[in-house]
């Protein structure tokens, strides 16, 4: 199929990329170099926010010996966290976007801080130090139940990945929840529930994005729960789940046509199928462009959320309803297959764009068999 150039924009401005995308190059531990030969001073530590995450009398109530989370960007250079007053300890973990630090003795209500590289930020909420009697004891809370729903999730779908769960208390309380990997046991981010109550069934959902705000990698998960004061989460079969970055998008009984470079400019992946069968967002994003052209037919381009990825869908049976600039979400309707255009039979003529995108600059990608066949063997 002979590839179609891009149409002039018509007054809508394509999003601007926010991370590297599917296949982007690894830029190892390069620095910006500086116009005099030099490098460029690292990025100045910021700070969103600090959360107790294990002894705690809540959210930000915390004693001595209380593991604290500060949250923020450009974290993974700090090297000393500042609690009220002026008391100075080395952090106990630290990555882009998050630190953890022990709450150190004689630590007193207030901002916390960091210090990354000779540059400080301070939190705008204050860590609230109360006496060691305020934490509950982890006996007030025992877990019944928890289950994973669904057990099948997809970033930025619809329906997030959720964990559902019942405890025995006898109070309301401030609830851990963890995500962590089936196989490992490694913790890929935990978030707090606030004031679930007990002996009914509390539901809490996960964005899909790990403590440094990436999206988690496709694979198996387990949710673990707890009391936030414990510090001491628990599991069960039910709760474990797959959760996966993208989606195949023929949800139908398919087969694969011709190739990457194929012959007549291919730059894709043929998916034969019924004619009339549900087309899939692979990953959700904005459509970039819905219209029509000789040989590509009726044809979709959606921008990858949190890539540089821009997804081409042609051969449509029909113009996709979605409005261009659309909101679409991964496992979304976004069409159907058809013949439309140059095509001999109903089928999806599929292209993974590397950034800056489609006809932007950027290329497509010869890989784009092996991604829908990894897609495939899990949707």
């Amino acid at each position: 199929m002979a590839e179609p150039q891009a149409p002039e924009r018509r007054g809508w401005r394509k999003m601007i990329p926010v991370a590297t995308g599917l296949m982007a190059l690894s830029l190892g531990a390069a620095v910006a170099s500086a116009g005099d030969g030099g490098t460029a001073a690292p990025e100045p530590p910021t700070l969103r926010d600090v959360q107790c995450v294990e002894k705690c009398a809540g959210i930000r109530a915390a004693t001595e010996g209380s593991t604290v989370q500060l949250s923020g960007e450009n974290l993974s250079g700090v090297d000393e966290v500042t609690f009220a007053p002026r008391l100075t300890v080395a952090p106990t973990g630290a990555s882009e976007r998050i630190v953890e630090a022990e709450v150190p003795r004689d630590a007193a209500t207030g901002r916390v801080g960091v210090s990354a590289f000779g540059t400080r930020a301070r939190t705008e909420q204050e860590l609230e130090i109360v006496d060691e009697s305020r934490i509950p004891e982890p006996g007030e809370f025992k877990l019944d139940s928890v289950e994973a729903t669904p057990r099948k999730a997809f970033y930025d779908a619809a329906r997030s990945p959720a964990v559902s769960y019942r405890f025995q208390g006898g109070s309301k309380l401030d609830v851990r929840i963890e995500v962590s990997d089936a196989a490992t046991g490694k913790i890929l981010t935990s978030f707090v529930d606030s004031g679930a109550s007990p002996n009914t069934r509390n539901v809490a959902k996960w964005d899909g994005l790990t403590a440094d705000g990436e999206p988690a990698p496709s694979g198996r998960y387990k949710f673990r729960v707890g009391s936030l004061t414990a510090g001491k989460t628990e599991t069960a079969r039910a709760a474990g789940f797959g959760f996966y970055k993208y989606r195949f998008p023929v949800p139908a009984k398919h087969s694969y046509g011709d190739g990457f470079g194929a012959g007549r400019g291919h730059q894709g992946q043929d998916v034969f199928s019924r004619c009339g069968s549900k087309l899939l967002a692979a990953r959700g994003g904005r459509v970039q462009w819905n219209t029509s052209q000789s040989s590509a037919g009726n044809y979709v381009v959606i921008d990858g959320k949190g890539t540089e990825t821009d997804f081409f869908y042609a051969h449509l049976q029909q113009r996709s309803p979605l409005e261009q600039g659309a909101r679409v979400r991964t496992g979304q309707v976004i069409g159907r297959v058809g013949d439309s255009g140059n095509a001999s039979g109903c089928h999806l003529h599929f292209e993974v764009w590397s950034g800056p995108g489609w006809y932007e600059g950027g290329q497509a990608l010869p890989s784009v068999q092996k991604l829908l066949k990894s897609w495939d063997s899990w949707s």
